[in-house]
């Protein structure tokens, strides 16, 4: 489905829970004829200065997509993980300016973006904004109050429901809330990705 898969992570070449997935990125590249080797199609990185480089390529194959008449722009998968913390341009995601592009640009650009982090806040809100999924585990309840209390209002939900979907959604082990923001009412609350929570709340 994506024709490019990146990965972002401080722990890419130390983590084995990566290595199957790179393995079949890696095979998917190979039977493509896309060469890992070449810097600016390699799909593995350690810190957020790759960045420009995945954007700048996003919209290149866009606008070839677009020059060659297809209706819909090649889809680009970017995984971010533990990359949240600290300054500058290789590595934090509140005060840089190439993660808030990725964003925005992944919007016109065919960006598929998925950030894994502790703290939902140390991304800028303006990329928030972007955002149209969110999953939140059992949060401290001090970080659940700014997530929810940000949401409330957008796209129709009410603090109640946000409140009630996330203590039944993270009830369960390993539970979570899954928001579809721009789903209708009655299909925005799942717990986990299976289960619909219908919330009898109009509040």
């Amino acid at each position: 489905i994506c024709e490019r898969v990146y990965i972002v992570s401080t722990t890419i070449h130390l983590d084995k829970g990566y290595e199957h997935m790179k393995e079949l990125i890696k095979k998917k590249y190979k039977e493509e004829d896309v060469d890992v080797d070449d810097p600016q199609e390699n799909p593995f990185h350690d810190d957020l200065s790759a960045l420009p480089m995945i954007v700048n390529g996003m919209i290149k194959r866009t606008r070839e997509a677009q020059d060659q008449g297809d209706s819909h722009a090649p889809l680009t998968f970017v995984l971010l993980d533990d990359v949240a913390a600290g300054s500058g341009p290789a590595t934090g995601t509140r005060y840089n300016d190439d993660v808030l592009k990725l964003f925005t640009q992944s919007r016109h650009s065919g960006g598929v973006v998925a950030l894994l982090t502790q703290s939902y806040t140390l991304l800028n809100r303006s990329a928030r904004l972007q955002a149209t999924h969110l999953a939140v585990w059992a949060v401290q309840q001090t970080q659940w109050v700014q997530i929810r209390d940000e949401l409330a209002g957008r796209q129709g939900m009410s603090r109640e429901q946000l409140e009630g979907a996330w203590q039944t959604a993270t009830s369960r082990p390993h539970g979570f809330l899954w928001i579809s923001y721009n789903a209708p009412p009655g299909n925005k609350f799942w717990s986990g990705f299976t289960k619909k929570l219908l919330n009898s709340s109009n509040k």
